[in-house]
């Protein structure tokens, strides 16, 4: 039956160029942004970063209309659902286990313009990242408290306030209250995950598009 599916494009796609003498692939490492969980793609885990095109699996894959899957990354990942409009697909425990990219590697790190930070996904259950350790290391990472100077801003103060009213219960308002100003605040209630796409940084390094 006829319908729209998501595709590769070029934003989905990083081209590692061939190695020199004279020159390297430039990665993320040499970004200004902090990572979130140390040192960017260790050297030992670079080596098992392949050469040549680099995919990210279509159900992560960035689409400026079609989303690849219904998510809030302000809520826990097991809220996130297939997005029937983009692929006929069920978000089942197979689809969190397959590789986040083609061919896999085991460390993948994640932007966005409204972080200061990076967010680091590294293999949790065999050699490579799969898409179900990009759903749930991105929730623990936006779930992180801020600092006090970061928690300072106003802006951000009014989003976690409008963030702790969603709370289901007297109990788990208070709660969120209590935990303070998180890092998925400061994204400024843009929160629908629309894909990652490519940096052309490395293989290793993606924008995070939300909206």
């Amino acid at each position: 039956m006829p319908g729209r599916h998501v595709h590769f494009n070029e934003e989905n796609i990083f081209y590692s160029p061939a190695p020199s003498e004279s020159s390297t692939s430039p990665t993320l490492s040499e970004s200004s942004l902090p990572s979130s969980t140390g040192p960017t793609t260790p050297p030992q885990l670079r080596e098992f970063i392949p050469l040549g095109p680099v995919t990210i699996n279509p159900i992560l894959a960035y689409h400026p209309f079609v989303f690849p899957i219904n998510y809030d990354v302000s809520y826990p990942p097991n809220t996130a659902s297939a997005n029937i409009r983009a692929s006929p697909f069920n978000l089942d425990s197979y689809r969190l286990a397959e590789a986040a990219t083609s061919p896999p590697i085991p460390v993948l790190s994640l932007q966005n313009d409204l972080l200061p930070w990076r967010c680091d996904i590294r293999a949790s259950t065999c050699f490579y990242v799969t898409v179900g350790d990009v759903l749930t290391q991105l929730y623990s990472f936006l779930r992180t408290p801020g600092t006090r100077e970061e928690a300072s801003g106003t802006p951000y103060q009014q989003v976690y306030r409008k963030r702790c009213s969603r709370a289901s219960s007297a109990e788990a308002y208070a709660e969120e209250q209590r935990k303070g100003l998180k890092r998925v605040d400061f994204l400024m209630g843009r929160t629908t995950f629309m894909g990652l796409s490519s940096t052309k940084l490395g293989p290793e390094a993606w924008v995070l598009n939300l909206q």
